[in-house]
């Protein structure tokens, strides 16, 4: 994969928490206590034929699955599925006004107006959300694992 990650994480709910992998099997996520888990390591991979799209791999899960969206009647649960040439998986990060650190994420499957985000309250599950709230905000700290 690669030697450089980044841990995301958002303003709302700061940075002591960081997304991560809950279950490798399934591929459900969480917001977890920052630290120096594996699930935390997020590469971002260029797609070749795509400019300005990502897949975002852990280094947990590996190559073999990539950050998606469950094509359910909501189209807002997120998690790591088996790595393909599908729409969920291609990601853009948008830049937030007037910041040089914060980005919002999205993917080409539910459009430029939902966003990577956690619902309001504990345990902070990561879903797809439209609107500007401080959970679609995040900061990617880059780092060497």
């Amino acid at each position: 994969m690669s030697n450089f990650y980044f841990r995301l994480t958002n303003t709302f709910t700061g940075p002591n928490l960081a997304l991560d992998v809950a279950n490798r099997d399934t591929g459900e996520l969480k917001m977890a206590n920052t630290g120096n888990f594996t699930g935390q390591y997020w590469a971002l991979i260029l797609i070749s034929d795509k400019p300005g799209k990502y897949r975002l791999q852990t280094l947990y899960t590996g190559q073999e699955r990539s950050l998606d969206v469950v094509n359910n009647a909501n189209k807002d649960t997120v998690r790591l599925a088996a790595t393909a040439n599908v729409t969920g998986q291609f990601w853009s990060l948008k830049k937030v006004n007037g910041s040089d650190v914060l980005f919002k994420l999205y993917n080409d499957f539910t459009g430029p107006d939902k966003f990577l985000d956690v619902q309001g309250s504990s345990p902070f599950t990561p879903r797809l959300a439209s609107g500007d709230t401080t959970g679609m905000k995040w900061t990617l700290t880059l780092f060497r694992a």
